[in-house]
């Protein structure tokens, strides 16, 4: 039920009353710096919308609600693209979206990342959510409100605020670790994973090797571990040592966002406000298609 969930007490206020005002179609967007987070936000409102026991709420237990968490009921359609989601899935979604209903209730699309979407796909989107069939609902996740203003102004706006550390039931180092992460959370609670061992940073190419082949939290600790014992000793580190580290990086992965999760966490990890200005800009231009070892190394060369 909505009281049940955990964090975010406006969020809370505007399920009830939106699904209280029994709309026949609908645009939202939920932002915040938690993906996991607003995925969960995301099918609770869809349960709320589906719920086939509660009216304006939702009972966890009913069919259609353990169907929605376990991403199989009929009307709900989810689209997850790592590189962006691309104009053919947007225009599959719309004749979707015109067809009837295979449960006789709300459809239900749920598109995340939206912030990667292209232009094309973008304007694409734009056309469905303009005048969107009865019964269908759009909930579009992002990192950011740094979209298509069109798409903006035609959504509901709600912000998704990462859950604290009481929140998440961890103290202050776990959760910072992390990055206040709760999938990452929530699977260290479910691990034996020791977080105090630390590891020299001239191993991150392994972990990130073995991360980007098996995704496990482990090895993601591996790197994070790695990134901060290369801060730790960022006074003692050599140029070439740096250049050295970078070079480790790019030879234990080619994947992209791994490097965008690699500078986002040495940028968390720094916290300090001397050049705090620079790395905003350096996190900025990874909205953009440019050379990652470059970025890498003018981050890690600074430090």
């Amino acid at each position: 039920m909505i009281k049940d969930i955990v964090s975010n007490e406006e969020v809370k206020t505007f399920f009830r009353n939106e699904l209280k005002a029994e709309k026949k179609s609908g645009t939202y967007l939920f932002y915040g710096s938690d993906s996991e987070q607003l995925m969960e936000f995301a099918l609770y409102f869809t349960k709320g919308l589906c719920c086939e026991t509660l009216e304006g709420d939702f009972c966890d237990t009913c069919s259609v609600c353990r169907k929605i968490d376990k991403l199989i009921y009929s009307d709900l359609e989810v689209l997850d693209d790592s590189s962006g989601i691309k104009v053919d899935a947007v225009r599959e979604l719309a004749y979707k979206s015109s067809s009837s209903s295979y449960e006789g209730g709300r459809k239900i699309f749920i598109l995340k990342d939206i912030q990667k979407m292209k232009k094309e796909a973008g304007n694409s989107l734009l056309k469905l959510i303009e005048e969107p069939n009865e019964g269908s609902f759009f909930i579009l996740l992002s990192s950011s409100l740094n979209i298509l203003p069109t798409i903006k102004s035609r959504s509901i706006l709600v912000k998704i605020k990462k859950r604290n550390a009481q929140e998440l039931n961890v103290d202050d180092f776990t959760y910072s670790f992390y990055m206040g992460n709760s999938e990452d959370i929530k699977g260290f609670k479910d691990s034996e994973l020791d977080l105090n061992k630390s590891e020299f940073y001239g191993n991150i190419g392994n972990f990130l090797k073995k991360y980007t082949e098996t995704k496990e939290l482990e090895y993601k600790n591996g790197i994070y571990k790695c990134i901060r014992d290369f801060i730790k000793g960022k006074y003692y580190i050599s140029p070439q040592e740096k250049i050295f580290f970078v070079e480790e990086i790019t030879r234990g992965t080619s994947d992209k966002e791994i490097y965008r999760k690699i500078i986002e966490y040495t940028i968390y990890v720094l916290g300090d406000m001397k050049g705090l200005e620079e790395r905003l800009t350096l996190k900025g231009m990874l909205r953009y298609p440019i050379n990652m070892k470059l970025v890498l190394l003018e981050l890690f060369l600074k430090i």
